[in-house]
């Protein structure tokens, strides 16, 4: 059965261990905002954007924001939620920073100067969301945002989702400017036997991306290779065989992954062993 976790303080559903597709609401993809109804029939768009603008209560011009992002093109949905972003609720403003990440919505020079500002606000999931779009949307204050992350990494309060989230959004942009992998790498290394799998498995992937820095982990991440997680053992096969380190022990482990049950793992180990045999 699924089980139940935190995010920030929002409810979420975490898979159970060792399957590899992930719950329909998997744990890096934490339901940060209210849902509400389908279709937004009761009001038009045009009627949502003016709740939006006029709405006394936060909650209100929340669901208005919801509605515009799934009604909208992605022009109306950047105006309205670049003016959501100076909104007094910070769950508007981690929305609207939120939305702005879409890769079809054009992110103005205002926009991204209101975003960087966000980097310092009270809350941390607006943080997040500033920092997430103007990494996703390959802005020119990228590198503004690394500080904001990594704080993130080293704070030891932050939730294990949020940790997995921001590796996996350093791993999946890189090279971004600002970020030092050889700085990546204690914070990597830190949690590689977190007792999260999603940790785990963006601690993986993140090897796999820069597979430079298993050199000096190697017995730390061998047992990674026998992880309850599919995903995990798939990905440090990969690092291994990307990083080109030939140590017996290195070639005997991953001709056990060979044999793993998950078929895609064992093909990956497969490839990385014949690359290190070459």
């Amino acid at each position: 059965m699924p089980q139940i976790d935190q995010f920030l303080g929002k409810t979420v559903l975490r898979s159970p261990v060792g399957t590899r597709k992930p719950h329909p609401d998997h744990p890096w993809k934490p339901k940060e905002m209210p849902s509400i109804p389908q279709p937004f029939s009761n009001l038009p768009l045009e009627g949502w954007i003016t709740q939006l603008q006029q709405a006394a209560q936060a909650e209100d011009r929340l669901r208005a924001l919801q509605a515009i992002g799934s009604l909208a093109n992605p022009a109306e949905i950047a105006q309205s939620a670049a003016n959501s972003l100076q909104d007094a609720d910070p769950m508007l403003r981690a929305l609207a920073a939120k939305l702005l990440a879409n890769p079809h919505s054009p992110l103005a020079t205002e926009t991204t100067a209101r975003l960087e500002f966000l980097l310092n606000d009270p809350d941390p999931d607006v943080q997040f969301e500033a920092a997430r779009t103007l990494i996703r949307k390959n802005s020119a204050k990228d590198s503004r945002a690394i500080p904001t992350l990594l704080a993130f990494l080293d704070e030891g309060e932050t939730q294990p989702l949020m940790v997995a989230s921001i590796i996996n959004l350093l791993a999946a942009n890189s090279p971004i400017a600002g970020l030092n992998t050889t700085d990546l790498l204690p914070r990597l290394q830190q949690r590689i036997e977190h007792d999260r799998g999603e940790v785990r498995e963006a601690v993986a992937i993140a090897f796999a991306k820069w597979p430079a820095l298993c050199q000096s982990l190697v017995d730390q991440l061998l047992p990674l290779l026998d992880d309850s997680e599919p995903v995990v053992r798939e990905k440090i096969a990969e690092a291994f065989g990307q990083a080109g380190l030939t140590e017996e022990k290195i070639q005997s482990a991953l001709k056990i992954a060979t044999q793993d049950e998950d078929t895609e793992v064992a093909r990956v180990a497969t490839e990385a062993l014949q690359r290190l045999q070459c």
